[in-house]
This record gives structure tokens, sequence and C-alpha cells, in this order.
């Protein structure tokens, strides 16, 4: 759970009256990255979570999912009501309601296993835009294990047999490939359906 920065209390009173939009929640809760990913789940099931909770819930149910699947980390409860005199079981009730319509991410075991392969790959790339040898003797290589063939291919090498020298992956090779695990971690992080709604909006 987070909490707010205290900092920030005060200047509540200077919001506009009314029913927050998305924008306006997410930067009052501090949490301005989650709002893209809330606006494409409350544009997705908002209206189902209105009409059984109340704008107020749905647009907050949205923020706090959002939160929740970029790991951004989620509001605790009683923030809802400390910044919107919100009732917190009508928020969750709200969040809940939306991520029965958006599904499931992936499991937790599928999301380390791609942000380790994720990490690999960029210590890969950092080493490489460097121009050391990418080998154990990267950073972190205890990571190694994840994924063990890129980090074979990353090194250049000699082959005994044929004295011929293979070169280890470029830049831009491995540059499209951590795209591709962002992309991939992104998807496990919001499940298919959110994940299509945040790209179908852009």
């Amino acid at each position: 759970m987070r909490s707010l920065d205290p900092s920030h209390m005060g200047q509540r009173h200077l919001e506009t009256t009314g029913e927050p939009t998305i924008d306006c929640a997410a930067r009052r809760l501090e949490v301005d990255a989650a709002a893209d990913v809330a606006r494409a789940a409350f544009d997705h099931a908002g209206e189902l979570a209105t009409l059984e909770y109340g704008r107020l819930a749905a647009v907050l149910g949205a923020v706090r999912l959002a939160c929740r699947r970029t790991e951004i980390g989620e509001p605790d409860r009683e923030e809802f009501a400390t910044a919107f005199d919100a009732e917190p079981d009508r928020v969750v009730a709200a969040d809940e309601l939306l991520a029965e319509h958006l599904g499931p991410p992936a499991d937790d075991g599928d999301v380390r296993s791609l942000r380790r392969r994720l990490v690999v790959a960029q210590e890969i790339l950092a080493a490489v835009e460097r121009g050391r040898t990418a080998g154990p003797q990267l950073p972190g290589s205890r990571l190694a294990d994840a994924t063990p063939f890129l980090l074979a291919r990353a090194s250049s090498h000699l082959d005994s047999r044929t004295d011929r020298e293979y070169p280890g992956l470029e830049a831009a090779a491995l540059r499209d490939h951590v795209e591709r695990l962002e992309a991939d971690l992104e998807l496990a992080r919001l499940g298919t359906r959110l994940y299509a709604c945040v790209h179908e909006a852009e």
C-alpha cells in the first residue's frame, strides 16, 4: 500500500467541486502514471460500474485497478475517503466489477519470470553498447539463468573446429528483444483485454 504526500493534502480545496475525471483522480492520488490504463479500464466497463456503484466509485475503482496492474502501488482504501469523501467499500466493489469484465492478468510467477528476463536483456544490451563482452562478468549475472540462450548468443565465440569467429548479437537486435520483452511484461501485468484496450486508445 502507498500513502499520499502530506505536502499535497492542503491543495485539495483548490480542486473543482463535483465528481472527478480519471486524470483529476490520478493526479490527486499522485499516481498520474496510471491514468492511461485507468482511462482504458473505465472506457471498457465504467458505465456498468457507474450504474452499480455511482460514477465517483467507478472512476476511483478504475484508478485503483490501474495502480495494481501497473505495479505503481495500490492506494490505501482510506485514501479514497480522505481525498474524495468516497466510501472505500464502494470503490473496492467497483474495482472488482471492472476486473471481472476485463479478465485477470497473468499469474504472479509468469510476471516475475518475464521481469527477470527483461532485466538480463537490459544488462546485456547496456554491456554491448559499452563495448564489453556480454558474459558472466556482467553485473547482476546471477539472473543469467533466466535467459541462458540470450546470454550465450550475446557473447562472441570461436568455433574450435573451424577457427571461425561468430560475432555476438548486435545492439539493434538486443534493443528489439528488450522492446518485445517490455511489451510481453506489460501484457502479462495488464491482462489480454486491458492491454488491448490501452493500445486501441493510442
